[in-house]
């Protein structure tokens, strides 16, 4: 039994794998934008709705309602994500380039940093739309019909709902103006 866990978790490690090396090679004004920024807003705007919404149920509600949005933008934004990865992947030329520049020998190329910031991107996007549908599906046979206080959980499943949320969305801004770059970019002229 251990052992088959154990095959299984080697065999589908691949976003903690992906999340490890998104973490190494993103620099801290990365970071800040990517991670920080989203858990300031979420935390913000989830703090400033506590003041209006004041039952469990009207939370789950609202949630219900957002997360039938969330899941249609944010699919849209994992197809952008996935065809920019295929967009990177089938170019010659820069994708060429980019396969071949390291800072130093033993660190990833800038194609596959390139790759592993798509890469997460999608990954964060498609769990943020399997939360988004389990939020709408456990939101319509809510059994909180009798629960007047918001629990402290509900809070923090909100604010880290909202987080992964506006978090995929900046991955996405980002990773937008990455491929901008990428694209438009020209290799300096050697003429003095």
């Amino acid at each position: 039994m251990f052992n088959g866990f154990k095959k299984f978790s080697r065999a589908n490690n691949f976003p903690w794998t992906t999340l490890k090396k998104y973490w190494k090679n993103s620099s801290k004004s990365e970071l800040i934008v990517d991670v920080a920024m989203p858990l300031v807003l979420s935390s913000a705007l989830l703090f400033i709705t506590s003041y209006y919404v004041v039952d469990f149920k009207s939370l789950i509600n609202i949630f219900q309602q957002l997360s039938g949005q969330v899941i249609a933008a944010i699919s849209i934004l994992a197809g952008f994500n996935i065809a920019s990865i295929t967009i990177i992947s089938t170019a010659g030329g820069a994708s060429d380039r980019l396969k071949n520049h390291r800072s130093n020998p033993n660190s990833l190329s800038a194609y596959d940093i390139l790759i592993i910031f798509f890469t997460w991107a999608v990954i964060i996007q498609l769990i943020v739309v399997l939360i988004s549908i389990i939020l709408f599906y456990v939101g319509s046979f809510s059994p909180f019909e009798d629960v007047k206080k918001i629990p402290t959980l509900g809070w923090i499943s909100a604010v880290f709902w909202m987080w992964l949320t506006l978090h995929s969305i900046f991955i996405s801004i980002r990773n937008m103006k990455t491929l901008y770059l990428y694209v438009t970019y020209t290799p300096p002229s050697n003429t003095p």
